[in-house]
């Protein structure tokens, strides 16, 4: 018997999609999420496909959908480019670029099925044409570059460092890796109709074993190392930079997930159509690092130094807390630059400079701090005629200093 997913599969064949003009919302009313992070700490947004939805949503950390193209045929994955726009794959047989307005800028629609698609770093798309029961890569003007034929329903393919090919085969149910020739170099078998895998950067690969309603990692000698299972099928799995991973659960619970290594969900979107595919759209910046003096006079302006390094290299912004109930934030620079910043302390005290970077999608780092003395600043007045007095009554005392300062 046929899975579930795929009586969705193919319920897109006898569907009257809609094929009126696509509508986009860049200004949309705000949704809130059932459930969300267990942490103050952003982890940026999320970008998610919704089969029955017919949208690809964009949402914050507390859920709210913050941007959504819909009227789509059949979205099936979506992933957000290098320059801010969206490559989403439909079923309905076409792979379709667009910008942040919902505009169509790129198309490629020679397909039976498009289940999965991929910007490759030569400019090139990877695509999964799953009824075409082949992966092919394409170029900007459509032309063929390569292809891997003869498969059988591929629902998902990257392309590794190696220059190799990672593809999931739907009715083979099995994970292979093939060369430029397009012969197999590995395969991990003893699946059930797995919808989505990729090679994770220990070498180990992460699969959505659909239909045994898991998530497994699966190291080089073919050993489950990590597993999550689910009475939901689990169709898209991706590890995030913070170990955690994030889960579409279809059918039943028709929500995203991340959990962490023991299996607890430490973030959920709820009340989805069908999600088949999810992606984190940022991994956060690293704590920034605050240079400057510790010891100062109030009073006086001082310039602090900031800086942190963002891991998808990412322009990012500061918001610093001086300790004295002021605020501010500065404009975005490029990852890693040196920020200058000026502030003056009034009174005296000890501060504590706190500060947070922030990237263009919204991630959020950890604080970084710096302790800053503020003393009482005293101004010493030396009064000689004091002294001029203390000296002509004690006439005895201190015969040197009475000499030296010409008290004779």
């Amino acid at each position: 018997m046929k899975n579930k997913i795929f009586g969705i599969l193919v319920f897109i064949l006898v569907m009257i999609w809609s094929t009126s003009t696509i509508v986009v919302s860049t200004s949309v009313e705000k949704q809130r999420v059932v459930g969300q992070y267990n942490s103050s700490k952003l982890r940026g947004n999320t970008l998610i496909t919704d089969f029955l939805g017919s949208c690809v949503i964009e949402v914050d950390n507390d859920g709210f959908v913050v941007w959504q193209k819909t009227g789509l045929n059949g979205p099936f994955d979506a992933e957000r480019l290098a320059n801010g726009n969206t490559l989403i794959s439909e079923l309905g047989g076409q792979v379709i670029e667009v910008d942040n307005g919902g505009n169509i800028v790129w198309f490629y629609n020679t397909l039976s099925g498009a289940a999965d698609a991929e910007r490759l770093t030569n400019g090139n798309t990877l695509i999964s044409d799953i009824y075409g029961n082949r992966v092919i890569e394409v170029d900007s003007d459509g032309f063929v570059a390569w292809q891997k034929t003869g498969l059988n329903m591929p629902a998902d393919a990257e392309r590794l460092a190696n220059g190799n090919t990672l593809i999931t085969e739907v009715y083979n149910s099995r994970v292979i890796e093939v060369d430029g020739s397009g012969t197999i170099v590995r395969e991990i078998d003893g699946l059930n109709e797995p919808l989505d895998a990729e090679r994770l950067e220990n070498g180990n690969t992460l699969i959505a074993d659909t239909e045994n309603y898991r998530v497994i990692e699966v190291a080089g000698s073919g050993n489950i190392i990590w597993q999550y299972s689910s009475s939901a099928m689990l169709i898209d799995a991706e590890r995030l930079a913070n170990g955690n991973t994030l889960i579409t659960e279809a059918y039943y619970e028709n929500r995203v997930i991340e959990v962490d290594s023991d299996g607890t969900i430490v973030w959920q979107k709820t009340g989805l159509g069908y999600p088949v595919d999810v992606e984190r759209l940022s991994t956060p910046p690293d704590a920034p690092t605050i240079d400057g003096q510790t010891n100062e006079k109030p009073g006086k302006e001082y310039e602090y130094t900031f800086n942190a390094v963002d891991p998808d290299g990412d322009n990012v912004k500061y918001f610093i807390d001086w300790g004295d109930n002021n605020t501010e934030w500065t404009d975005y620079y490029s990852s890693g630059t040196d920020v200058n910043v000026k502030h003056t302390w009034n009174e005296m005290g000890n501060y504590t400079i706190k500060a947070k970077a922030v990237d263009i999608n919204g991630a959020e780092s950890d604080w970084g701090s710096l302790e800053v003395n503020i003393p009482r600043n005293k101004p010493f007045n030396f009064n000689i005629n004091f002294l001029e007095k203390f000296f002509r009554r004690s006439t005895n005392a201190f015969p040197f200093l009475r000499y030296f300062l010409g008290f004779h």
